[in-house]
């Protein structure tokens, strides 16, 4: 990162939840001895529950507003929104209307004509818009991406990506959209797939993608599940092909017992990467390995590739754009109209206690089921040993533009 006569001023949309860490981000870069960016001021509707970390960014500078249309009134260089899902859309119009680019939480939004609609704002605007896929923004995925495209394991043949992140009701009690299909007229689509476990698909669509860019699904095959009483589903297998013929399958859960990091597995003709989350990526070849450490700063890189994205100054780390953030909403939104979210019987699913009075459902044996999908490359009704799967539904995507709805037991839901 270059140095800059003045940090770049960056206004932040809430205080709670994630927007308190990017909101700590950004000062402790605005008071480092080379600093690039500066939280300049934060956006909080409700300042009697975040009274005290109003005070304390009045006291170190950082303007404190109440509405979003005054955050925007200021001189501002960019604005960071990690808002509910339903809100990305009508607040990245809104900033890019007043002049202001943007940085956006994942994922883009709740549906793909939405992301749409962002690209078009985006463009009107002429202003550059970001999307928090903070894996995009790591200079090791750039580092394998380039090995992909120089053919370091030949041609890509198949992919998998598993993931089992144990989630508690206390998960879906943390707001007024969690598990929910819709909020306010917004397509939400809350679920592992589309939050907290989006990165990863985002990531593989990414690596299968051509130069800067993702790789669109032409088709899914997929089966959705729900345990907890939610209206979206908490656990997923999906086979997407790409229009190469590259078969991605993803299987993922909250329903879970135990901590599975999310491990990607793209695997060549000539060899294969095996990418661990958070700890380090392999890329094995006919003539040897090569390890690549994955223990980056997500946050710093974000904000420095925002930076640069503003200025811009030459750098070679990827960034989430809106296209690569639709992809995945293709790929997502696509796998709920391909299919309706099956229940599992009650009967199927322990109940632990958790120390902080919620309850964890979890279904037996479901970290051991996935790694058996990942190594036979299937589905868990294709496994044919798993009690309460069913058969996929599929989807064709060629051309998908518009989300009409999950689809539901008794049809689509508009």
């Amino acid at each position: 990162m270059s140095s800059l006569s003045k940090p770049l001023k960056l206004g932040v949309t809430g205080l709670g939840g994630y927007a308190a860490i990017i909101c700590q981000d950004l000062l402790v870069n605005g008071h480092s001895d080379s600093p690039f960016v500066s939280l300049a001021a934060v956006c909080e509707p409700d300042l009697v529950t975040h009274e005290e970390k109003a005070h304390e960014l009045r006291s170190k500078g950082v303007t404190v507003v109440q509405k979003f249309d005054d955050l925007l009134n200021l001189k501002l260089d960019g604005v960071w929104l990690p808002l509910p899902i339903p809100l990305h859309r009508s607040y990245t119009e809104l900033a890019l209307e007043a002049g202001i680019p943007v940085m956006c939480e994942k994922p883009a939004a709740g549906c793909v004509q939405d992301v749409d609609a962002m690209i078009a704002a985006r463009d009107r605007a002429e202003l550059p818009v970001a999307i928090g896929f903070q894996d995009i923004y790591k200079p090791t995925t750039t580092t394998i991406k380039r090995a992909l495209l120089d053919g370091a394991i030949g041609k890509i043949e198949s992919v998998t990506l598993t993931a089992c992140w144990p989630r508690d009701s206390s998960y879906y009690g943390r707001s007024s959209w969690a598990g929910k299909l819709k909020q306010d007229g917004s397509w939400v689509m809350d679920s592992p797939a589309s939050n907290a476990l989006a990165h990863f698909i985002n990531l593989a669509l990414f690596m299968l993608g051509g130069d800067g860019g993702s790789a669109s699904p032409k088709s899914v095959e997929a089966e959705l599940y729900r345990v907890n009483a939610i209206e979206n589903y908490d656990t997923c297998a999906f086979r997407f092909w790409t229009e190469s013929d590259v078969d991605l399958i993803v299987c993922y859960t909250h329903a879970c017992r135990q901590v599975h990091d999310p491990r990607l597995v793209i695997i060549g003709d000539r060899g294969r990467i095996i990418y661990d989350t958070g700890h380090e990526a392999v890329i094995e070849t006919s003539t040897g390995s090569e390890t690549i450490s994955l223990h980056v700063n997500p946050h710093l890189n974000m904000i420095e590739r925002f930076a640069n994205l503003l200025t811009g100054e030459k750098d070679e780390r990827a960034v989430a754009t809106l296209e690569i953030a639709r992809a995945h909403l293709v790929a997502v939104n696509g796998a709920s109209e391909a299919t309706p979210v099956y229940d599992i019987g009650k009967q199927l699913i322990d109940v632990i206690p958790m120390a902080n009075g919620a309850r964890l459902l979890a279904l037996p044996n479901i970290e051991q089921i996935f790694d058996q999908c990942a190594l036979e490359r299937r589905l868990p009704s294709e496994l044919r040993t798993v009690d309460w799967a069913r058969k996929a539904g599929c989807k064709n995507l060629v051309g998908y533009n518009v989300f009409e709805g999950p689809l539901q037991l008794n049809g689509a839901v508009h």
